[in-house]
């Protein structure tokens, strides 16, 4: 039995490497209860059900903090996403997750995609 390799373009690895920090701030936001349950709406991604903000003003402020990640990621100027819940009154570290990223070269020099670990 062969293998057969699959070629993800940097292009293409953009766009599920921000498809994927979208799904995780979203579920860190309803997990922690930081914005009300209904005002999310499950969607199936990945082969899993998950869980989207509904909420325009979050919906807007995470579409530019994409965009300007996809920004990031396709001129390899990104090397870290870290999402910091801090508390409202004391401006306390409550919770922080850290997504490393770095984006692989291909033979010749080309740069290949992002992986996010």
């Amino acid at each position: 039995m062969g293998t057969k390799d699959t070629v993800i373009t940097l292009k293409g690895s953009v766009e599920i490497v921000s498809e994927f920090f979208f799904t995780a701030i979203n579920s860190i936001l309803y997990q922690r209860g930081i914005y009300q349950p209904e005002t999310f709406k499950r969607e199936s991604k990945y082969g899993l059900t998950v869980l989207t903000t509904t909420d325009d003003g979050l919906l807007s402020y995470l579409s530019s903090v994409m965009s300007q990640m996809e920004s990031w990621l396709t001129n390899d100027d990104v090397q870290r996403l870290v999402v910091v819940v801090t508390g409202l009154d004391s401006g306390e570290t409550l919770e922080r997750w850290q997504f490393n990223v770095s984006v692989e070269e291909c033979s010749g020099g080309s740069k290949g995609g992002a992986e996010v670990s």
